[in-house]
């Protein structure tokens, strides 16, 4: 029988159809399609903020390391880093520009002081229902590529937002009204940070390493880290009485950027692969985190004596229109990107009937 030369295309075809049956039914990355090993043609280094302690670290950012390189048979070799091993993280998005950091795995909210719309990118309270809608709102109603011009900027490309199971606040007292917000003491950030401002609150930042002394200690009163999931590996559920319902956002997003320069020499297949093992890999993380939390809130309420502080529903409509409040403001003050943004969120509320 003939020899057949595989291509990179056919490991596009390959690899994507492993990623789409590795999110259905595994976490652990692609399977490897080809056996033998290929010397990498792309060598690159990414850093992450998630402590290695945080599941995420492991199901979203190892696991999408591995998918790369098996679905490339090689070609793309990246190496993951734990946060500030490399750069700080406060710089990596400029490190990233520069080239001093091939790759980059961030929160696009650390960069609301160098650029609203990737505030917005992360994810805004009381917008997207689910992945799905995330999804096609960032995809098919065309917002990436207003967020790809906006990370241009910076001299870095977007590959891809991974998109990660809500945001979920935890609370020393109940939060049920709006009253309940005044004077509450939240560790926040982005735009969620903003929208609680308007509700009364006082929002406070500590690194992620020092959240849980700061509700340990009263420090502040309530604090959200990404779904009821990731707050329970924080051991949120030994420092506070309550996990408040429904979740500000249901889906937040981080952010999977490369230097700007290093992405136009790759070649068009590769560049697809990995954008495309970033949502395989998305999907079936978002399903394992989202089944997690239900199983860690009954649990917190079952056997650890926790209580679910359900919002009022006046409260939540009174957060919706402070958290339109707060789109408004960000397309004011920045008609280039975040106007476009909010112009594109607002004909998905049409959409939904919101």
């Amino acid at each position: 029988m003939e020899d057949k030369k595989v291509t990179r295309r056919d490991v596009l075809k390959i690899g994507a159809a492993a990623g789409v049956t590795a999110a259905a039914g595994t976490l652990g990355g692609a399977t490897k399609v080809f056996g033998a090993e290929k010397k990498a043609k792309f060598k690159l280094r990414m850093q992450c903020h998630w402590p290695v302690g945080v599941g995420y670290y492991k199901l979203y950012f190892e696991a999408y390391c591995n998918r790369v390189r098996e679905a490339t048979d090689g070609e793309v070799d990246i190496t993951p880093f734990p946060p500030d091993t490399i750069i700080p993280t406060k710089d990596t998005l400029d490190a990233c520009g520069s080239g001093l950091l091939d790759m980059n795995w961030c929160w696009p909210a650390y960069w609301q002081g160098k650029s609203l719309v990737l505030s917005l990118a992360c994810g805004h309270t009381f917008v997207w229902e689910d992945f799905s809608q995330m999804y096609w709102n960032t995809y098919l109603q065309e917002v990436m590529p207003i967020y790809r011009a906006a990370y241009n900027d910076f001299g870095v490309h977007l590959i891809a937002f991974p998109g990660v199971d809500g945001i979920t606040l935890w609370s020393k007292k109940p939060v049920r009204t709006i009253a309940d917000f005044k004077g509450l003491k939240v560790r926040s950030t982005g735009t969620p940070a903003e929208t609680m401002k308007k509700a009364g609150a006082t929002p406070v930042f500590f690194p992620g390493s020092e959240l849980y002394q700061a509700l340990q200690t009263g420090v502040c009163d309530a604090a959200h880290w990404g779904a009821i999931y990731t707050g329970k590996e924080m051991k949120f559920n030994e420092v506070t009485k309550y996990i408040v319902q429904p979740d500000l956002a249901r889906v937040s997003n981080a952010e999977i950027t490369i230097n700007k320069k290093l992405w136009d020499k790759m070649p068009k297949d590769i560049q697809a692969i990995m954008e495309d093992c970033a949502i395989a890999n998305s999907l079936g993380c978002y399903a394992y985190c989202d089944y997690r939390s239900k199983v860690d809130m009954k649990t917190f309420t079952e056997k650890e004596g926790g209580e679910i502080s359900y919002l009022e529903p006046e409260a939540i409509k009174q957060l919706q229109q402070y958290s339109d409040e707060v789109l408004d403001e960000y397309a004011k003050k920045d008609p280039k990107y975040c106007g476009p943004v909010v112009k594109k969120y607002k004909e998905m509320f049409a959409l939904i009937g919101r």
